[in-house]
């Protein structure tokens, strides 16, 4: 509660709590309407803007496409190293790609310690 609320009686604030309970609960019906009604639709023929993809089976010169491309270019991939001025810093540049991972949860932490509000 904030110092605004403080001068409130019990009461009072156990009817602002109640009512924002009521207000909550409320909103379950519809959420669960709007949950059937996107199921409803989903199960409708037809009213997918996606079509499933056609099965198709891959050619002999598809594959030749495919193995020509891995060709050209998984040996630039595997060959890519750091300069030799950064080769110490090795440890580092391997973890950096996943530390968006860590802020994502971070963000989640905050809010859980926050109550989500």
């Amino acid at each position: 509660f904030s110092a605004r609320d403080s001068h409130q009686s019990p009461s009072t604030i156990d009817l602002g709590v109640a009512r924002m309970a009521a207000r909550r609960s409320s909103l379950m019906p519809l959420l669960l309407l709007a949950a059937c009604a996107c199921g409803l639709l989903r199960w409708l023929p037809g009213t997918s803007f996606v079509q499933p993809p056609v099965a198709r089976s891959l050619t002999q010169e598809d594959v030749a496409k495919l193995a020509t491309a891995g060709a050209l270019f998984v040996p630039q991939a595997a060959g890519a190293r750091l300069p030799d001025e950064f080769v110490a810093f090795a440890p580092i540049v391997d973890v950096l790609p996943i530390l968006p991972i860590f802020f994502l949860l971070l963000a989640f932490l905050w809010q859980a310690s926050v109550g989500f509000r």
